[in-house]
């Protein structure tokens, strides 16, 4: 089962000494599996798979499609006993006996898991059967397609396919998404190590030996059987640049033989050899690499910009060599995901490659690292306000936020390497490394970014290191139309400020991450008094004994209806306070409502709401016109299966919801006890119940707004990359009937390449907004994948004609910006912004962006960079003083609350 990675195929001429053999995997069979009924012959090196339920004690065996169930398919496995057939071809198991029917097998989809080490696997798998040729053949490894929907016939029965995979959840699962009545034959398992000796490869003229330990490379095309060579720049096609090579020796009187020579990546025109811009390629495992590359030349041209990309990072920018310095060299630590290291001369003029060198990395499977960057490496056009953010693998966790400082994670001009002062966090989840200038950025400017190994996740282990060149837009840095702010910065400090409102008394109320509440006088001119601390919350939880009393993360905001100047009454939301570890326990969201003198006595109202085991929690809440109370609930995972980064917790009935407290149905005896499972029994489709789904899929709301058009908005962070979906089963729950789902059927999504964008949305009722939740028949995860086109919203992991869920509001969803982490907002009564919605972006800028409302409830005319709506350090929520016009923002980041003024019109 050896796979040759690396096969010298060098054209050795006289006098030329054969380098060392180029560098070889190392493939380790793992187990041979035939899929059988029990009472057949197993073949002779094979072990026998009957189609039982998956066993842990045994390793391997049936789940349900999606899910971790046991699933036992031995009614599905067959023996076609012919003649002249493999034995290994003649047995099958369907994966998908219901796609044609009959009564003589299993109708659950299934699909196969094997207990391996978590790493890289070279799977082989065989799909087929004899007549009637009624099936198409899909086979996924990992998520990975092997076999595409093949279709027998009598000259072609079945269809063999291997693949290289990597396993990060310690089994290694096969299954038939997209495929119909698909018959598994056989599978075969080796494990790819990345122990092989480093390629070294001298780019030079094809008459010139390589220097010592280095193989050559002339401008030969890629193959598969060498394992290296040139591809079109932009089309990635095989492209021969033979003739491109140079040697500068002896004139050059260069001693290091690498150096003497040189390929042209990118010939001028008119210039003798191959003008077609080229990159490299060498096929490898995937994994993690370091690979140095130089660029120069020896002789006196200096008619070149050297630029370098290694992957999806920059390694040489804008190198222009001189008299006294002819060569550049950069090294790398990258992350390969499919199959080959690329090396790109993308932005350069001229670019001459000397040498490359690539050795694997061990341990890539534990080690945390970076997956994608916005913006990307080599991205133009980049705002001036942007931040910079990069999605993350964490095999083992969150990053660790107080690894995260201003030497870790660097951003600098590329110029003249000049550092940019910025902010820089992760998420709440833990799973972005964020970065944000607290200053705009120079115009038409090239930018460096940089993660260094200081930056670890939660366990210590550093990441590999990351680096990325991009340059800023053209145009005013302090854009944003006719409004403009002066910032008073820190009217208040010294506290964890939470969210932040006026009271009908005049006072302002800010809630912290520990549950206190302060209220300050507004002085003349806008700044802020000496406070009182109001410590209802945590009097409460610590006299009723709650898990982490007093402390007690206070979020929603809300005066009663019924408030006035001499008696205010103000609902709040809070929560166990989550300090870092996974470690919250469910069901410890609560509403509550404070009156009495300095709202000092505290009423729980509703308690036992469900809770992620991070930062997902009862959000903040709104009396709407209907004198309701209207709650925002967090998600309890990325996007709506559990998943380890959010401690493998699965959704609730009244999770990733916006809910609706009818205050007139509450018991005469409280709290309201909302727990719905683990041995709670609360419903919330009951005729009476007082709590309700309003709107369902929102799935971590902050913030929640009723415009005066009548509207209801809520600002909602999308998911980071890496997230599990859940798939439909065979049988729909009965649950299902509620609300008439019928479909789309989907399949289960695994660690989803990509990141969602953040998005406002136009909750109205009953609809769905895009976070799965099984509890409720909910299953598709934002837009689906319906086209081969670009879908709105859509999930591009998902199989195209994956429709989105038939109650999907797409009209009601705007886009927030990838990253934003969209929190706080208001409608801004008065002034040039009169009527528009302002919201926060705690994370990606760090600022505040605003949208044009219009009467139907539509938003558009996203807008960032407004004069004072930049430069916040984890700007969280914000209030407007309708009576001066002024904001009031919480600044996690810096524990403080920043005024605003607006400028008067000029």
């Amino acid at each position: 089962m050896g796979r040759r990675l690396w096969v010298a195929a060098l054209l050795v001429t006289a006098g030329i000494v054969a380098p060392a053999a180029p560098a070889t995997a190392a493939v380790t069979p793992v187990a041979k599996v035939n899929f059988q009924p029990a009472a057949s012959a197993v073949p002779s090196g094979y072990v026998a798979d009957t189609g039982a339920a998956f066993d842990a004690g045994r390793g391997y065996g049936w789940v349900q499609r999606g899910t971790a169930t046991p699933l036992d398919l031995t009614r599905n496995t067959r023996d076609r006993a012919r003649a002249g057939v493999d034995a290994r071809l003649n047995t099958v198991v369907h994966l998908q006996y219901g796609d044609v029917g009959g009564a003589n097998g299993v109708l659950t989809e299934g699909a196969w898991e094997y207990v391996v080490p978590n790493g890289t696997y070279q799977v082989t798998v065989s799909a087929g059967d004899q007549p009637a040729y009624d099936s198409r053949h899909t086979v996924r490894a990992e998520g990975i397609v092997a076999i595409d929907g093949f279709v027998g016939t009598a000259a072609a029965e079945f269809r063999a396919a291997t693949v290289t995979v990597a396993v990060a959840d310690g089994r290694l699962t096969l299954d038939a998404v997209g495929g119909t009545n698909t018959k598994l034959n056989y599978v075969e398992i080796s494990r790819v190590t990345a122990d092989f000796v480093p390629l070294k490869v001298d780019f030079s003229d094809a008459a010139t030996a390589p220097a010592a330990g280095y193989v050559r490379d002339s401008g030969g095309a890629f193959t598969a059987a060498r394992g290296y060579g040139w591809v079109d720049l932009g089309e990635r096609t095989p492209v021969d640049l033979t003739g491109n090579g140079r040697n500068r020796n002896p004139a050059a009187g260069q001693a290091d033989a690498r150096l003497a020579t040189f390929m042209h990546a990118q010939l001028p025109a008119g210039s003798a050899g191959v003008t077609t811009p080229g990159a490299w390629e060498a096929a490898v495992p995937n994994g993690l690499y370091t690979v140095t590359v130089a660029v120069g030349d020896a002789g006196t041209a200096v008619n070149s910009t050297n630029w370098v990309s290694i992957e999806d990072q920059n390694a040489i920018a804008a190198f222009i060599p001189n008299a006294t310095t002819k060569f550049a060299t950069a090294t790398r630590i990258v992350r390969v995901t499919d199959g080959r290291v690329t090396l790109s001369p993308a932005g350069g003029v001229n670019t001459k490659f000397a040498y490359a060198d690539i050795v694997a990395v061990a341990g890539a499977e534990t080690t945390p690292a970076v997956r994608t960057s916005t913006p990307a490496n080599g991205a133009t056009g980049v705002p001036l306000t942007s931040s910079v953010v990069e999605d993350l693998v964490l095999p083992n966790g969150g990053v660790r936020a107080a690894s995260l400082t201003s030497s870790t994670v660097t951003l600098t001009r590329l110029s003249d390497g000049a550092p940019v002062a910025a902010t820089t966090i992760t998420s709440g989840g833990g799973d972005v490394i964020n970065l944000s200038p607290t200053a705009p950025l120079a115009p038409l400017t090239a930018y460096r970014f940089t993660v260094t190994p200081g930056v670890t996740d939660v366990t210590g282990k550093p990441f590999a290191p990351y680096s990325i060149v991009f340059t800023t837009a053209s145009g005013n840095p302090t854009g944003g139309g006719p409004a403009a702010f002066d910032k008073t910065v820190g009217v208040a400090t010294g506290a964890p400020f939470t969210s932040v409102l006026k009271g009908p008394d005049g006072w302002l109320y800010a809630g912290t991450l520990d549950g206190r509440i302060f209220r300050f006088p507004i002085n003349a001119g806008g700044t802020l008094g000496t406070p009182t601390i109001i410590n209802s919350v945590r009097t409460n939880a610590s006299a009723l004994g709650l898990p982490g009393a007093p402390a007690r993360t206070v979020i929603g905001l809300a005066f009663d209806p019924a408030s006035t100047a001499a008696a205010p009454i103000l609902w709040v939301t809070d929560n166990y306070e989550y300090v870092g570890p996974l470690n919250v326990p469910d069901w410890s969201g609560r509403i509550g409502r404070l009156s009495g003198s300095d709202l000092g006595t505290y009423t729980p109202v509703v308690v036992n709401l469900p809770r992620s085991v991070k930062d997902h929690e009862t959000n903040s809440i709104a009396f709407g016109p209907d004198g309701a109370l209207y709650v925002s609930q967090g998600a309890n995972n990325a996007m709506g299966a559990a998943d380890a980064t959010w401690g493998n917790r699965p959704e609730r009935l009244l999770s990733a919801a916006v809910l609706r407290l009818d205050v007139a149905r509450l018991p005469a005896t409280l709290p309201l006890d909302v727990k719905t499972e683990e041995g709670g029994t609360y419903s919330p489709y009951a005729g009476t119940s007082p709590l309700t789904l309003h709107a369902t899929g929102v799935r971590n709301a902050y913030d929640l707004v009723w415009h005066r058009n009548g509207h209801l908005y809520a600002p909602t962070n999308g998911s980071a990359a890496g997230g599990n979906t859940p798939a439909t089963p065979a049988t729909l729950p009965a649950s299902c009937a509620r609300r008439g789902y019928t479909g789309p059927a989907v399949p289960a999504l695994t660690n989803v390449p990509t990141a969602e964008t953040d998005y406002v949305f136009d909750v109205r009722a009953g609809r769905y907004y895009g976070h799965p939740n099984p509890t409720r028949c909910e299953w598709v995860l934002a837009g689906g994948n319906p086209t081969a086109g670009a879908d709105p919203f859509q999930v591009g992991a998902y199989p195209v004609g994956t429709a989105p869920d038939p109650n999907f509001d797409l009209a009601g969803t705007y886009d927030a910006g990838l990253h934003a982490s969209a929190n706080g907002a208001i409608e801004y009564r008065g002034g040039a912004l009169d009527g528009k919605l302002l919201v926060v972006r705690y994370s990606s800028g760090q600022d505040i962006e605003t949208f044009d409302v219009a009467a139907s409830g539509g938003l558009s005319n996203r807008t960032t960079g407004i004069v004072g709506f930049t430069g916040f350090s984890q700007p969280l929520d914000l209030t407007q003083d309708q009576a001066t016009g002024f904001l009031y923002v919480t600044e996690l980041g810096a524990s403080r609350i920043t005024l605003l003024k607006p400028r008067p019109p000029a």
